[in-house]
């Protein structure tokens, strides 16, 4: 599948059209450098930042600022706060670069538009299996063009469970709490090493629920909105919906997300 094909999600406005051009730049940045030698460097605990994650930076934002120079970009790999702007894109590009720098071939490109922190357009490129997940807000959600919904899963003994390590020490001790009771109570349960492709699954019905307990804006903007637009559920910890603020972020399929819901909440409080 050819950049074109990938285009005929049809997008409606300018914005999306926009979006999928710098994601999938973006992505052939990352499918090249792939199996070639990289540069990689410590940016924190348990975090690391490859010279493709730069290159991959440039190459989307280099089209989001020459078709819309008045919107803010705020970049995982930028430093610098975005100027303060009514639209702001909010980019990854390179979420799931851990897989990426041990070639484990799990990340992608996480790209969103939002307006006053509500996300508009969303875009998440998986390069190497040539997946492009795209939603544009009241439209839908899609993959290469076909529409996606969340699963209809009802009960979380069949429910496939998503999961991502936090990196702070006792986050990551009661993630792994959280992890073994629904490793329990659930068909089975995946860490993927991607919350922008993780929260795709739930969108595209591959996952029914999902957990991460720190997260940030560029992680879940697009995902968000792909999630909601495909029907699903997207909250904080406590239920309340889910903003760009960061933090616990949980997901899943509108009718086994309740109980999901109530048994994260009954693990923390009984930890």
């Amino acid at each position: 599948m050819n950049t074109r094909a990938l285009l005929y999600h049809n997008p409606t406005t300018p914005e999306g059209a926009v979006a999928l051009r710098a994601a999938l730049a973006a992505g052939r940045v990352l499918q090249k450098k792939f199996y070639e030698t990289r540069e990689i460097r410590d940016k924190g605990f348990r975090d690391i930042v490859t010279d493709a994650d730069f290159a991959a930076d440039r190459a989307a934002r280099a089209i989001l600022t020459k078709a819309f120079p008045e919107y803010a970009v705020l970049s995982e790999e930028d430093t610098a706060p975005p100027r303060r702007a009514e639209y702001v894109w909010i980019l990854d590009p390179l979420d799931g670069t851990t897989n990426y720098a041990r070639r484990i071939p799990i990340f992608c490109v996480s790209l969103a538009l939002t307006r006053h922190g509500q996300p508009l357009v969303g875009v998440v490129y998986d390069p190497l299996r040539r997946e492009c997940f795209f939603a544009e807000r009241g439209r839908g959600a899609f993959l290469n063009g076909t529409r996606i919904r969340a699963s209809n899963i009802t009960i979380m003994e069949r429910a496939v469970v998503g999961y991502e390590l936090a990196r702070a020490p006792a986050l990551r001790a009661l993630g792994m709490k959280l992890f073994a009771h629904f490793a329990q109570q659930s068909t089975t349960a995946r860490l993927g090493g991607s919350a922008a492709l993780s929260l795709c699954y739930v969108a595209a019905g591959r996952l029914d629920t999902y957990m991460q307990l720190n997260l940030s804006a560029w992680d879940v903007a697009a995902g968000i909105l792909l999630i909601r637009e495909a029907g699903g559920r997207v909250t904080h910890g406590g239920g309340k919906p889910a903003t760009l603020k960061g933090g616990v972020y949980l997901a899943g399929a509108p009718r086994v997300f309740p109980e999901f819901l109530r048994q994260v909440n009954h693990v923390i409080s009984h930890q």
